[in-house]
C-alpha cells in the first residue's frame, strides 16, 4: 500500500529540497519513493520510522507519514506529563520534598521502558509519604503547558472531536489540565489520602500502559467508530499499547520507543502543528 511523506506548515523551499534529497539518498525505505509535489513523497513498503523521524528533527522539520486510507479523526486520546504539559510533575513535587535525584531516575527508567511503569509509580508514591494535599494542589499553580497545547485542545473540541486525558500521573493534577484545556474525560491515578496528608500507596486498579488502551478502545466502542479514527499522543514507553491500537500515533519530542511507532514526531514546531495533519486527514488523499 502507498502512503506519503509530507513536510507540515511552510518551510524554506531550500529546506525541503535538501530533505527530498536525503530521503532519496538514505535507505530508511525497502523500496522506491517518487516525488508527488515539492512537499509530498510517495512510497511502497516498510520505513525505519526511527531514523526516519531523527532525520527531520536534524533539519528542523515536521514530517508527517500519512496512509492514503486514512480516515477522519473523531476521537483524540492524550498522554499528559511531557505531552500536554512540560514537566513530570511527581518529578518536581520529589524535589520540593528533597528527594528529587531518586524519584527522577525511576521516572525516567519507567518513560525508557527499562522498568514496569506501575511498579515504579508505587515506588515513587511510597516514597512521597507524608506530602500534604495542600502541596499537591499548591503545585497545580506550577503547571507548564507545552506551546500550543490549548490551541490544539480548542481547535479539536471545535470540530466535533471527543478529548480524554489519560495518564499515569496524578488526578490532582490532571483535573487542573483537564479544566485549563477543555479536556471532556480524565483517567488518572490517585495516590491514598488519611487526614490531608498521603500514605504512600496509590488507589488501585492503576491506571498503565493497558489502560491507556483500555481507555482509547472504550471510547470508540462509545462513538461507534473504529480505532482507525483515532488519534493519539504520548511521548514514552507507557503509551505504546495505545499508539498502537489507533490510526493516527503521534507524539511530541517523543522517546526513541514512541519514535519506532508514530506517524509524527514534532520537534520543530508547538503542538497545534498536529492541527495541520488532523485537517488534511478529513480530506480524500489524491493520489499522483
Amino acid at each position: 500500500m502507498e502512503k506519503q511523506i509530507v513536510v507540515l506548515g511552510t518551510p524554506p523551499r531550500k529546506k525541503i529540497e535538501e530533505f527530498s534529497r536525503a530521503i532519496k539518498a538514505s535507505t530508511l525505505f525497502d523500496s522506491n519513493q517518487r516525488q508527488a509535489n515539492p512537499n509530498t513523497l510517495i512510497y511502497r513498503g516498510a520505513i525505519d520510522r526511527l531514523k526516519f523521524h531523527q532525520l527531520a528533527k536534524s533539519l528542523h522539520l515536521d514530517v508527517w507519514i500519512r496512509s492514503i486510507d486514512a480516515k477522519p479523526i473523531q476521537l483524540f486520546v492524550a498522554d499528559m506529563e511531557a505531552t500536554v504539559i512540560q514537566d513530570e510533575m511527581l518529578d518536581i513535587l520529589a524535589e520540593e520534598r528533597g528527594i528529587g535525584n531518586e524519584v527522577s531516575q525511576i521516572t525516567a527508567r519507567a518513560m525508557a521502558g527499562e522498568i514496569d511503569f506501575a511498579q515504579s509509580l508505587i515506588e515513587r508514591t511510597r516514597l512521597l509519604a507524608g506530602t500534604p494535599e495542600t502541596q499537591l494542589k499548591e503545585l497545580c499553580g506550577r503547571i507548564r503547558y507545552m506551546p500550543g497545547a490549548k490551541a490544539l485542545l480548542t481547535n479539536l473540541r471545535a470540530s466535533g472531536v471527543r478529548t480524554v486525558l489519560v495518564t499515569g500521573g496524578y488526578r490532582v493534577f490532571a483535573d487542573a489540565v483537564a479544566e485549563a484545556c477543555g479536556f471532556e474525560e480524565v483517567v488518572a491515578n490517585a495516590p491514598v489520602l488519611s487526614r490531608g496528608v498521603m500514605t504512600g500507596e496509590l488507589e488501585h486498579p492503576i491506571c498503565d500502559a493497558d489502560t491507556k488502551r483500555a481507555v482509547l478502545l472504550k471510547h470508540c466502542t462509545d462513538l461507534g467508530i473504529d480505532p482507525g479514527a483515532a488519534c493519539c499522543i504520548g511521548d514514552g514507553a507507557n503509551d505504546v499499547l495505545m499508539l498502537r491500537a489507533c490510526g493516527f500515533p503521534v507524539s511530541y519530542k517523543g522517546k526513541p520507543i514512541v519514535q519506532e511507532i508514530v506517524d509524527i514526531n514534532m520537534t520543530h514546531g508547538d503542538l497545534s502543528t498536529l492541527l495541520l495533519a488532523l485537517d488534511a486527514n478529513n480530506t480524500k488523499v489524491e493520489q499522483a
